[in-house]
């Protein structure tokens, strides 16, 4: 499904680490869905995927992620909004939210996409039984360049799909 909406999108830096920052956002609003990249120098050189096996990417609600593996990247999807934090080499983060605001000036084309994880469960850290259901992607486009992206839980938008 494709339609236009209005976006506002800001960007800024952060003296907090990833982390807390994250810590911060998810005790203000808790999200509808969670996903971070850890550090690749924290990764298990064991396993085949490289993954830890205490550590799951995509999470529903608010994240639980060992305290122990830092990361390099999250994302925090709520109804109509998203965050997407980097952590920076020399400390603090840079994070950038996307928000659908019906009064912002940046239009842009809106399409749902339903996401299909059901053939690669493993890669997203989830159980074989533990599927998102109703899980889409929107992706945002502007003159046909993609600009922005969120996950949503389409049941649980605010608005009707």
């Amino acid at each position: 499904m494709t339609d236009t909406c209005a976006l506002h999108i800001d960007t800024q830096s952060d003296s907090r680490s990833l982390t807390e920052l994250i810590a911060q956002q998810v005790q203000a609003s808790p999200p509808l869905l969670a996903w971070a990249e850890p550090d690749p120098l924290a990764v298990d050189l064991t396993n085949r995927s490289g993954r830890r096996d205490d550590f799951t990417p995509l999470q529903r609600g608010v994240p639980s992620w060992p305290p122990d593996v830092p990361l390099i990247e999250a994302r925090l999807f709520w109804a109509d909004t998203a965050l997407h934090v980097i952590a920076q080499d020399g400390g603090g983060c840079r994070w950038t939210r996307i928000t659908e605001d019906a009064t912002a000036d940046l239009s842009t084309t809106r399409t749902r996409l339903k996401v299909h994880i059901r053939s690669d469960w493993a890669r997203f850290g989830l159980a074989q039984h533990q599927p998102i259901a109703d899980l889409q992607a929107i992706e945002y486009r502007q003159n046909g360049r993609l600009i922005a992206w969120r996950l949503i839980v389409a049941n649980k938008e605010h608005r009707d799909a």
